[in-house]
């Protein structure tokens, strides 16, 4: 099916939305006309983004973090969806090389990701008091300014395999089975995990819906005849909450935290493997003023003396709970494949220093990252720490085991630390088994 793309029997197709309202929701329409059409499965959006003033850039999910959620139905029936598809991307988005990032797939949805390095040494070669030579000064390039006006230059383009995985598994979908197809986007609200500036108001931009459609009259009647239907794994959401911690406002108090929780959505489900973010809602973790962070709202924090595990069916899945960033780096790894990690991302941060009189030290300034607008290096220490592992079981019961220490400050003290106490949400994404079924001209969609 792949060389159909390349022939003179398949067509490509612009389409413009059915309903798009700003800020809110768009939808696309492609009912079938009575001749049993065929539409390939590499559809794609086009122009995907919002439009703002202020010369703002995207952050990691790109412009992909203007989608929350996304439906791809049948008439009402739902074939597929990803629900917080902006944190999926932004995850998804670290899975991959770092030449891939830099040189191709931030062109593409415009993120943040990708590394260089540059070196940087003191003025004249002289060392001052205070300063340190400075090589391998990293940092990260966003990838121009979004536009100001509706506009598809400097906006994403999203193969949306990417957050509806039946499409990876068929060569096509036949509209004399799916006879109405209704591709449906819901737009994210929080500037916080679109923009790096929290003092513009962004609006989406509408987008375009590319697809190629065979128009050839027996390949179709073909395709048609053969689907028999398709199995995949499906992309399921949940979101478990960890309360803020308070400590007292003193160096080195501590206050500790112990989340036992039942996670629902996987029951009845076959469970290929997951992963954990764990977000924090205080903005202090990664706004300053206004400048959010290269990470924003994505941010997935590590935690001080922090512990997490899953219980499947009663039993531990690890032997013993994840409780060092290296350790959770590897079985991420080991699970979902590369990470596109950098010097320190996963790892603890100094976010606090002396303050008053005439100790001027402050937080620990780590030279070898580089800054992403006017946010500190601190900022982008300890912010891509996700839990990734296989689970390879169907769900009868499930919890997650989380533990965590905040530490307080004192006060005049430079720094933030809430990143440490903030409440936390646990989100996840599943890789689940669905398939559908098509017997008698009817279909059935299911869980296996």
């Amino acid at each position: 099916m792949e060389k159909l793309q390349y022939e003179s029997n398949v067509k490509n197709r612009l389409q413009d939305p059915v309903l798009d309202v700003k800020n809110n929701r768009t939808e696309f329409r492609i009912p079938d006309d009575g001749s049993g059409r065929v539409i390939l499965s590499s559809m794609r959006l086009v122009g995907l983004g919002v439009s703002s003033a202020g010369g703002v850039s995207y952050l990691v999910a790109g412009a992909g973090g203007v989608i929350k959620n996304i439906y791809l139905y049948d008439g009402n029936v739902v074939l597929d969806q990803c629900i917080n598809a902006n944190g999926w991307l932004a995850f998804t988005n670290y899975l991959s090389f770092n030449d891939e990032n830099a040189s191709r797939d931030k062109w593409l949805m415009r993120h943040n990701m990708g590394y260089m390095v540059d070196g940087v040494s003191p003025a004249d070669d002289v060392l001052t008091g205070g300063a340190a030579p400075r090589s391998d000064n990293l940092y990260r390039d966003a990838m121009g300014t979004i536009p100001t006006s509706d506009s598809i230059v400097n906006n994403g383009y999203l193969d949306l395999a990417r957050v509806l995985p039946l499409l990876s598994s068929v060569d096509a979908l036949p509209l004399g089975v799916f006879k109405n197809l209704r591709l449906v986007v819901e737009y994210e609200s929080s500037v916080t995990k679109l923009i790096d500036k929290n003092n513009q108001t962004p609006t989406t931009s509408r987008p375009i819906l590319s697809y190629d459609e065979v128009i050839d009259a027996q390949e179709k009647a073909a395709i048609n005849r053969g689907f028999k239907g398709a199995s995949w794994d499906s992309i399921e959401h949940d979101l478990v909450v960890a309360p803020s911690l308070s400590p007292a406002a003193a160096a080195n108090a501590q206050a500790s935290q112990t989340v036992n929780a039942n996670v629902k959505n996987y029951r009845g489900k076959y469970l290929r493997k997951i992963v954990i973010a764990k977000n924090p809602t205080n903005t202090g973790s990664f706004l300053q003023t206004n400048d959010v962070s290269p990470m924003g709202a994505y941010t997935s924090v590590t935690c001080i003396n922090e512990k997490i595990n899953l219980k499947i069916n009663g039993a531990p899945k690890l032997p013993i709970s994840m409780d060092k960033p290296n350790k959770r780096l590897a079985l991420l790894n080991d699970a979902w494949g590369v990470a596109n990690s950098y010097p320190l991302n996963a790892d603890f941060g100094n976010s606090v220093g002396a303050g008053g009189g005439t100790d001027t030290t402050g937080p620990r300034n780590y030279f070898i990252l580089g800054q992403f607008n006017g946010t500190t290096r601190q900022s982008q220490v300890g912010v891509q720490d996700y839990l990734g592992m296989e689970i390879e079981d169907d769900v009868r019961d499930m919890e997650i085991n989380f533990e965590r220490t905040a530490e307080g400050k004192a006060a005049g003290q430079n720094g933030d630390n809430s990143r440490y106490s903030s409440q936390l949400h646990l989100n996840m994404w599943g890789l689940c088994k669905k398939s559908i079924l098509v017997s008698g001209g009817k279909y059935s969609v299911s869980y296996q």
